[in-house]
């Protein structure tokens, strides 16, 4: 008898925990934002480097992001509510959102949307609020700022871009589609930009090499803008001196690869290759569906 009111009053305890545990069943989410270490300390970092020899330093990498969503493939959602933010990645990794009472499971169709800021746009952490101004006016949502140098040569840069896109369907490094929410846990996101993209000459194939030479080829005496990019061809590159520029004696061509161009200019190249910047949790991937 001793053992069977043991039980019972062991159930009846569960059963109390259970009806009074309002966070039973959910877990809190946290979501990152991170330029990696490129956007702090530039290129070179680590084994990522141009192939021309140019170094960058970004003075800021701002980003802004309008949308955040935890659903599954069933049609199931999270229901959380992101805010617009915006903040300046060559600050840090600030946290952009934590939501809280996430149910407790596997959710594996996490998206999230850029767009450009708002007055209303909830500034995280220490952002120009001139550069923000001038995104608001523009309506980019990525704006990257820096100088460029190799030897004697300097070239600041300013690219705006307006990154119509969705990333759907992020998945881990390790091809983990979403994440897991655990238990009265917290677990964290992170959208990860890669900034290394901007520069590439190539996303037809995965070797694809980062180059400033066709870019500084156009700049003006005050620096660079994107629209300056406008007057290199994608498909015929040109150095300062309008000779054909050479990679080991071949010329130099710009493929895009399944990126659709406005035009073959080298502005457009990057402007599409702006849209693939988003990733998650560091080198995992998303589907990217431009708007």
């Amino acid at each position: 008898m001793k053992r069977l009111h043991l039980v019972l009053t062991f159930a009846s305890l569960l059963a109390y925990v259970t009806a009074c545990g309002g966070d039973e069943g959910v877990g809190t989410v946290r979501v990152s934002l991170s330029g990696e270490e490129a956007s702090r300390e530039g290129f070179p970092v680590g084994e990522i480097a141009f192939a021309d020899g140019w170094s960058i330093q970004f003075d800021r990498v701002v980003v802004s992001l309008i949308d955040f969503r935890i659903e599954s493939a069933s049609g199931d959602s999270a229901a959380v509510e992101a805010d617009p933010v915006v903040a300046d990645l060559h600050l840090g990794e600030p946290l952009a959102w934590t939501f809280e009472g996430v149910p407790a499971r596997r959710w594996d169709r996490i998206s999230y949307r850029f767009g450009p800021p708002t007055e209303a746009s909830r500034r995280v952490g220490s952002v120009d609020e001139a550069t923000v101004a001038a995104m608001i006016a523009g309506g980019h949502a990525l704006h990257v700022e820096g100088v460029a140098t190799r030897g004697d040569e300097r070239v600041p840069f300013v690219f705006a871009l307006d990154l119509p896109v969705d990333a759907t369907g992020c998945e881990a490094a390790d091809g983990t589609e979403g994440l897991v929410v655990r238990e009265a846990s917290f677990d964290d996101a992170q959208i990860t930009i890669h900034l290394d993209h901007l520069f590439f000459d190539t996303f037809a194939t995965d070797d694809a090499a980062m180059r400033f030479d066709p870019m500084a080829a156009v700049a003006g005496a005050e620096g660079l803008v994107l629209d300056d990019l406008a007057r290199q061809s994608t498909t015929d590159v040109r150095d300062a001196d309008g000779e054909p520029l050479l990679v080991e004696g071949t010329p130099l061509v710009y493929d895009p690869g399944d990126l659709v161009l406005d035009t073959p200019t080298l502005r457009d190249f990057v402007r599409a290759a702006a849209t693939t910047v988003g990733h998650f949790q560091g080198e995992g991937h998303c589907d990217y569906v431009r708007r």
